[in-house]
C-alpha cells in the first residue's frame, strides 16, 4: 500500500505526497507480466509460451508504469476518503519521479499533489442589516396609469385633417437637395410620428393638412435637438454627426390617426380588472392604486434581495487559498492565457467563488430546493412574457403551454440559468423575515437610484 503524507504550504493550501515502494507494486507487476505472456502473440514463439524475460523487455516499462500509477491513484483516493477533506477542486498533480524506469533495479516513486481546502462558513441571518423601502404612491402616478389604461383600451380613429398634438401621423421621408429636388439614391423611409414630437413652429405648419399633403423641411427645422436622435436613427443616420441635421426631406402624410381614449365607465373597469365588479371611478382608482402599490412592493422586495446579496458578499468572512486557485485556473485553462491574464481575472473569479460558497451554505441551512416543477413554471412564465399583453390568445390551451415548458426542460442552458435564478430567489425569500430590516419611506425617483443588478 502506498505511503501518503500531508503538509501545509499556505493558507488553506496543502501538499500531499504519495510514495509507492517496490513492495507496493512488484507483485502486481509480476502478475501483469504473466498475464501478457499467456496472451501475447510474438513471432518465433507459440502463444502462451513466450518467456517472461522477452515479455519484460518488450512490455515491462509500460506494465510498471501502469501498476505504479494505479497504486498511487488508489493510495491518494483512500487517503482523501479517510481524511474526509473538503476540497475546492480535485488534487492538482505537481510533481512525479516516474520518468525513467530501470527494469533491473525496481525503486520507489513519488507523486506530489496540491489541494485547496474549503473554509468553514458561518452566517447568522439576523446579523444581515437591510432597509425595506416603502414607495409612496402619488396621485400623479394614479392619473398616469388611469390615462395609460384608457389609451390601451381606446380605439383609433382616422380624422380628415391634422388637428391635435395627439395625432399619430404615418409619413414617408424622401431625401431631397436644399432646393427640394429628390436625390437619386437618397433615403426613403416610412415611419410613424406623433405630432407633438415635431418642433413647435413646424407643428403649426402641419395643422389642417390632409392625407397626401407634402411638406419640405430640413431635419433641424422639423425637429428640436431633443427629439431628433430617434428620427435620425430611424432614417439610418448617425445621430452623433451634426451634419445630418441639415439633410432635407419631402415629408408626405399617408395616414392620420387619433387615439380615442376609452371612457371611464363600468365596461372599462371590467376590461381592466375582470371579475372585480368595480362600479365607480373612485373604486377604479383605488384598484389602480392597489396594483401600483403591489408592483412597488415587489420592486422593493427585489431591491432588498439585492441588499442581502451585497451584504453577504461584503461581510461574510471567507478566506480562500489564492495560490492554489491560481494554479487551478492555469491548469484548467483551455485558452492558454498568460499568468498575468489569469491574475487579472482572479478578482472576478474570487467574487463568483465566494457567492457560490455562500449560496451553497445557505441552500443547506435554509433547506432550499429547486424542483423540476419550479423550472417548468419559469418556462411558462417566460412564454407569457414573450406574448406580453397577448397572453389571452392562448385561452385554455394548456397543452400548448405544457408542451412549450417540456421543450425548454431539454434546453440545458435554460435549465442551468433558471436553476441558479430560482435558487437565489428562494434563498433570499427564506431570509426576508430573518434579516434585520428597517422600513423607510421613499419616493420613486430616489428609489430608482438604489437599484442594482446582482449576479449569482
Amino acid at each position: 500500500m502506498a505511503t501518503v503524507t500531508r503538509e501545509n504550504i499556505g493558507l488553506l493550501h496543502d501538499k500531499i505526497t504519495v510514495t509507492v515502494s517496490p513492495s507496493d507494486y512488484s507483485a502486481s507487476y509480476k502478475k501483469g507480466l504473466r498475464k501478457v505472456a499467456e496472451t501475447a502473440s510474438i513471432p518465433g514463439f507459440r502463444k502462451g509460451k513466450v518467456p517472461e524475460s522477452v515479455v519484460n523487455k518488450m512490455y515491462g516499462e509500460k506494465i510498471i508504469y501502469d501498476e505504479v500509477y494505479k497504486t498511487a491513484e488508489k493510495g491518494l483516493k483512500d487517503f482523501m476518503a479517510k481524511e474526509q477533506i473538503n476540497l475546492f477542486y480535485q488534487p492538482l498533480p505537481v510533481s512525479s519521479t516516474l520518468d525513467k524506469i530501470d527494469l533491473t533495479n525496481l525503486k520507489e516513486y513519488e507523486f506530489g499533489f496540491e489541494i485547496g481546502l474549503r473554509p468553514e462558513i458561518n452566517i447568522n441571518p439576523s446579523d444581515i442589516k437591510v432597509t425595506r423601502y416603502v414607495i409612496d404612491v402619488k396621485e400623479e402616478m394614479i392619473n398616469q396609469e388611469v390615462d395609460r389604461i384608457q389609451s390601451q383600451l381606446g380605439t383609433m380613429t382616422e380624422p380628415e385633417t391634422v388637428s391635435s398634438d395627439e395625432d399619430l401621423l404615418n409619413v414617408v421621408f424622401a431625401e431631397t437637395d436644399d432646393k427640394g429636388a429628390l436625390l437619386e439614391g437618397g433615403i426613403e423611409k416610412a415611419t410613424s410620428i406623433n405630432l407633438k414630437h415635431f418642433a413647435p413652429e413646424f407643428r403649426k405648419s402641419l395643422l389642417g393638412l390632409k392625407v397626401d399633403a407634402v411638406v419640405d423641411a430640413s431635419l433641424s427645422s422639423a425637429f428640436e435637438e431633443s427629439e431628433r436622435g430617434p428620427v435620425l436613427e430611424e432614417l439610418g443616420l448617425d445621430k452623433e454627426d451634426s451634419a445630418n441635421a441639415n439633410r432635407h426631406f419631402k415629408i408626405t402624410i399617408t395616414k392620420i390617426g387619433l387615439l380615442q381614449k376609452a371612457a371611464l365607465n363600468e365596461a372599462l373597469f371590467e376590461q381592466a380588472y375582470p371579475g372585480r365588479e368595480i362600479k365607480t371611478e373612485e373604486a377604479f382608482r383605488e384598484a389602480v392604486k392597489s396594483e401600483i402599490a403591489k408592483y412597488f412592493a415587489e420592486q422593493s422586495r427585489k431591491q432588498m434581495h439585492d441588499q442581502i446579496y451585497h451584504y453577504l458578499l461584503d461581510h461574510t468572512e471567507i478566506s480562500l487559498p489564492k495560490e492554489f486557485l491560481l494554479k487551478m485556473l492555469e491548469a484548467t485553462d483551455e485558452n492558454h492565457k498568460t499568468k498575468e491574464e489569469i491574475e487579472n481575472m482572479y478578482p472576478s473569479f474570487e467574487s463568483q467563488t465566494k457567492w457560490s460558497m455562500i449560496s451553497g451554505h445557505l441552500q443547506t441551512a435554509e433547506n432550499v430546493m429547486v424542483t423540476q416543477d419550479d423550472i417548468k413554471q419559469a418556462a411558462k412564465q417566460q412564454l407569457f412574457q414573450y406574448l406580453g399583453g397577448q397572453a389571452q390568445i392562448l385561452g385554455d390551451d394548456n397543452k400548448f403551454i405544457d408542451d412549450y415548458a417540456e421543450r425548454m426542460l431539454k434546453d440545458e442552458k435554460f435549465v442551468q440559468d433558471q436553476y441558479y435564478n430560482i435558487l437565489a430567489d428562494k434563498i433570499f425569500t427564506s431570509l426576508e423575515e430573518k434579516v434585520s430590516a428597517k422600513e423607510e419611506g421613499i419616493d420613486i425617483e430616489t428609489f430608482g437610484t438604489k437599484l442594482h443588478h446582482h449576479h449569482y
